[in-house]
């Protein structure tokens, strides 16, 4: 006799979702799988052994997660800080290697490799947008 079987729909962070999948993925199982045991170990284990949910087990699941959701809250605002860092550096870069040009060049030379700069940079951002387009 096969069992009954419902379906939940749940929703999580971005950041909660990138840990479950890294954990599937280390433990060479799918997300849905892990998310399965790990509820199925709680209800069909932990129910009939202390007649009902871990309590404290679970607030502490809930400290260790909001732990982990402050954390990857910091690992972002320092990607943020490192690639405000970067693009100040690029920005710097780019300007002293301009200046030094516009000294040892003709104004009309320095205008094409400008002109022929921005239409890379153009380029690269139609080929981002494309790219982002085709993700979704």
């Amino acid at each position: 006799m096969t069992e009954a079987r419902h379906t939940y729909t749940i929703r999580l962070s971005e950041q909660v979702a990138a840990l479950i999948e890294a954990q599937a993925t280390a433990l060479g199982i799918a997300p849905t799988t892990l998310i399965q045991s790990l509820i199925s170990g709680q209800f069909e284990n932990g129910a009939t052994q202390r007649g009902g949910l871990d309590t404290v087990a679970l607030a502490k699941l809930g400290e260790k997660l909001d732990a982990l959701r402050k954390t990857c809250e910091l690992l972002g605002q320092t990607e943020s800080e490192r690639y405000g860092q970067l693009l100040f550096e690029v920005v710097k870069t780019r300007s002293a290697i301009f200046h030094s040009l516009d000294q040892n060049l003709s104004a009309p030379v320095v205008d094409e490799i400008i002109e022929a700069s921005e239409k890379s940079a153009q380029q690269y951002i139609t080929r981002l947008a494309q790219a982002e387009e085709a993700k979704q």
